[in-house]
């Protein structure tokens, strides 16, 4: 993959500047509560707070977090064990419900949405790739594929044609028919991705999708989810620990200690006009 190199941005709020200045690492601890310019996000976090333990004391995992994402937009969310960054993801995936703050996903909060609506939205709007792919082992790849649309509501003639199509397009045509046991992690993986594409989400969740891969494969279904994402016009925001992995996002946000330390921008690249 060519990979452009990263590039820091600075945080939103006005800046005032008399010359050049060398590059800095910008800390949005206190960063003021207002949108980024730019296209209306599809989810948009504001002062998240997401604490663990009875009456929301005990272990606060995140401490006002501000994040938007834009559509199409690929985010990677890095930052050491227990910085808050999985919750992060199963809060603004409506999985989790913060203890104060909003999460708007196409101007609705999330958090007050009952249980059975926040279902509904994770399963027809929302797509997840887990590192361990989390797929039915009894089921074949084009049933476990089939499975969240067919509980969606879609027939099951469709949700095939769908399933097949897209396992086509990643790679798969030839698998349809064995189960997870009969396939490597890659095409696992790649399994995982197309269930998770298959609904045409707005915006895919994926923590450490390639964590659990060697390095080769690993890249191979990096490249395969941030593409797929790409030309479905899906937003990607992935957990990883890995450097590699996440320069192949557009953005990366550093967490620590439950906060948005710093944040890295790489240019935009001409994708042909495709989405």
């Amino acid at each position: 993959m060519n990979i452009a190199p990263l590039t820091d941005i600075r945080p939103a709020g006005p800046v005032h500047s008399t010359g050049p200045a060398a590059p800095v690492t910008h800390d949005l601890h206190h960063a003021p509560d207002v949108p980024i310019s730019g296209p209306v996000p599809v989810l948009s976090a504001r002062r998240l707070v997401k604490s663990y333990g009875e009456k929301g004391t005990g272990t606060l995992a995140l401490d006002g977090v501000d994040l938007d994402v834009a559509r199409a937009d690929s985010i990677a969310v890095m930052g050491p064990s227990g910085c808050g960054k999985t919750t992060l993801l199963h809060t603004l995936a409506g999985i989790l419900r913060p203890t104060s703050g909003t999460v708007l996903h196409d101007g609705t909060d999330l958090a007050p949405l009952p249980d059975r609506r926040r279902t509904r939205l994770r399963r027809s709007v929302f797509g997840f790739v887990f590192q361990d792919g989390q797929l039915l082992p009894e089921l074949t790849a084009v049933e476990n594929v089939m499975l969240p649309r067919m509980l969606g509501g879609v027939s099951r003639r469709a949700a095939s044609s769908e399933a097949r199509s897209w396992l086509d397009r990643l790679g798969l045509d030839g698998t349809h028919d064995r189960r997870p046991g009969q396939l490597s992690g890659g095409q696992a993986q790649r399994v995982a991705i197309a269930r998770a594409l298959a609904g045409r989400p707005s915006v895919v969740f994926a923590d450490e999708p390639t964590g659990a891969l060697d390095q080769t494969t690993g890249q191979s279904v990096l490249q395969v989810l941030v593409e797929a994402c790409r030309e479905s016009g899906a937003s990607l925001v992935m957990v990883t620990h890995d450097p590699t992995v996440a320069v192949a996002c557009r953005r990366t946000v550093a967490m620590r200690d439950g906060r948005i330390d710093r944040e890295f921008q790489r240019p935009q690249q001409n994708t042909g006009g495709a989405r």
